[in-house]
């Protein structure tokens, strides 16, 4: 419980500005490592529910940090590529087998790892990066990360808000399975939207109803 006393005390005092430096710099490779990443969104929803933090403010602001972060995080990897990003996590003592498994996913799957990137503890400060050394259309990333950070911060907000009193079995469920299960289901939601929208565009293309 220290660390959820210690994250409702810095909301307390310094209210949102807290959360939104704290979101932005557990997305950026030098700090993420360093900041709790996975519970601070988690934290807020709880302080929420005890009434210091609203819980839309705490999701518009956790949403917005999160993606100034990332997008640092992106310009980061685009402009000093991959032996940049393997430097600072070596120095970080980040699991070079998680780097490569991510970077192997990115290759095979391209936009979709930055939102389940989002999901992936450990490396998620080094997927923005990861897109970023890989030439990652911008535009495309900005939609694939907000789509990811939408997802995850409403995830996180809310179990902190409903469940944030059972904070001792929150996390280690968490550290049990990770965020594998909300990040499906959010995969099976996005794909599902991908592939009605390609259908609709394929609908509407000359002559696909001839034939």
């Amino acid at each position: 419980m220290a660390v959820l006393e210690t994250l409702l005390g810095l909301f307390i005092a310094f209210g949102y500005l807290f959360l939104f430096a704290a979101t932005a710099l557990e997305n950026i490779p030098v700090l993420g490592a360093l900041m709790p990443g996975e519970v601070i969104v988690v934290a807020a929803g709880f302080a929420a529910a005890r009434g210091d933090l609203d819980l839309t403010i705490v999701i518009l602001v956790a949403c917005t940090g999160a993606f100034v972060g990332s997008t640092i995080s992106y310009i980061i990897g685009y402009r000093g590529g991959r032996p940049v990003i393997e430097k600072i996590a070596s120095r970080l003592g980040v699991d070079s087998g998680k780097l490569d498994a991510a970077d192997r996913y990115f290759s095979t799957h391209g936009p979709i790892t930055v939102f389940v990137g989002r999901y992936m503890s450990g490396v998620k400060a080094f997927i923005p990066a990861l897109a970023g050394a890989h030439r990652m259309h911008f535009g495309k990333f900005l939609v694939f990360s907000a789509l990811g950070i939408i997802t995850w911060t409403f995830i996180a907000a809310y179990l902190g808000f409903y469940f944030g009193e059972n904070w001792e079995a929150l996390i280690s469920i968490f550290k049990a399975v990770g965020w594998v299960i909300p990040a499906l289901i959010a995969l099976v939601v996005i794909t599902i939207l991908l592939i009605g929208r390609r259908r609709r565009a394929t609908r509407k293309e000359p002559g696909a109803d001839e034939g």
